[in-house]
């Protein structure tokens, strides 16, 4: 057993404590006392870097632009020599961010992307001219973790009511997807809670060896496009425990994905779970090696489906959808 900062005591075998001068971290990775120093069972210290935003001046009031305070945390997380680097967003508190990258590669080996609060997108839509379809945007890392129990708000309703979809005298216009991750490898996304995005909750484009586990997205189920978890040509990801309640498809998998497991997921209401579309443009698509296996949907206008254009450049497929405890 070891003693914490918080005074109480923990298995050393299972899991450590981590804490910091305005918010406690919980790790099965390790002890991290206030002097950022990891202490292990073989009680050998281990360097941690603890990168928290509030010490780059964001604010956490729903009000204030904390956009550049997240940068400058960014750019210190991402260029730590530590084995572990811990990019925190504090509990209770809101964070207004106007569209952001969190850009890599890094020097850090290991980032874990701690989110204890609420991260609330700005409602103007003039700060998304430069970029209308990202929101947060997660590119070019490897090794590296999201989670932490905290929200991450699109504030969509601002989107929706300007959407063709819902009036239809308006103009299609572009909007973003709330939170992206590109071309990253190694990563894990989990425990975390997800809402009223401007159109897809969470995607994954190019990514390989992806883990997506206790994930809750919820928008109106009369949101337009608001897909919970969106799969683009990425290989190796599996999705588990999972509750999605949206507007579109609970999960969408489109071209160039392989190897697609989705296992105990709860879809509704929404379309269901979906392939595509595939073959839009008279464009040439794939998807093979996908698994669905317990699955519960109520109330979806759809179960499980494939949509595709009628065209002739659709490849086929083998070990395309197993369905064995679907509800």
């Amino acid at each position: 057993m070891l003693p914490n900062p918080l005074g109480f005591w923990v298995p050393a075998a299972f899991c450590l404590i981590l804490a910091s001068s305005s918010f406690p971290l919980v790790s099965c990775f390790g002890l991290y006392p206030q002097n950022s120093q990891l202490y292990a069972s073989s009680r050998r210290p281990v360097r941690v870097k603890i990168v928290n935003v509030d010490r780059f001046g964001a604010k956490g009031d729903g009000r204030w632009d904390d956009t550049q305070a997240f940068e400058k945390a960014w750019k210190a997380a991402c260029s730590s020599t530590g084995p572990t680097t811990v990019f925190a967003v504090p509990k209770k508190k809101i964070y207004l961010l106007k569209p952001i990258t969190f850009a890599g590669p890094c020097r850090a080996n290991n980032i874990m992307f701690q989110i204890f609060g609420t991260i609330k997108a700005s409602r103007d839509m003039k700060d998304y001219e430069n970029d209308r379809r990202h929101w947060i945007k997660f590119e070019s890392l490897q090794n590296f973790r999201v989670k932490g129990g905290g929200t991450i708000d699109g504030s969509g309703q601002i989107w929706w009511q300007n959407s063709c979809k819902v009036n239809t005298r308006l103009t299609y216009r572009i909007c973003g997807q709330a939170v992206t991750f590109y071309e990253c490898n190694n990563i894990i996304v989990s425990n975390l809670k997800f809402r009223n995005s401007q159109k897809m909750h969470v995607s994954f484009d190019k990514c390989v060896d992806v883990k997506v586990v206790r994930l809750f997205v919820a928008a109106p189920e009369n949101s337009p496009n608001t897909d919970g978890i969106h799969v683009t040509a990425t290989q190796n990801i599996q999705i588990s425990r999972c509750v999605i309640k949206t507007g579109d498809d609970c999960i969408s998998i489109v071209s160039g994905s392989r190897n697609v497991k989705a296992t105990d997921i709860t879809c509704g209401p929404g379309h269901g779970i979906s392939i595509g579309s595939l073959g839009a443009g008279n464009s040439g698509a794939q998807v093979s090696d996908v698994v669905v296996n317990r699955a519960i949907l109520t109330g979806t206008s759809n179960g499980v489906r494939i949509k595709t254009w009628q065209v002739n450049r659709i490849r086929p497929t083998h070990s395309l959808l197993f369905f064995p405890s679907a509800q």
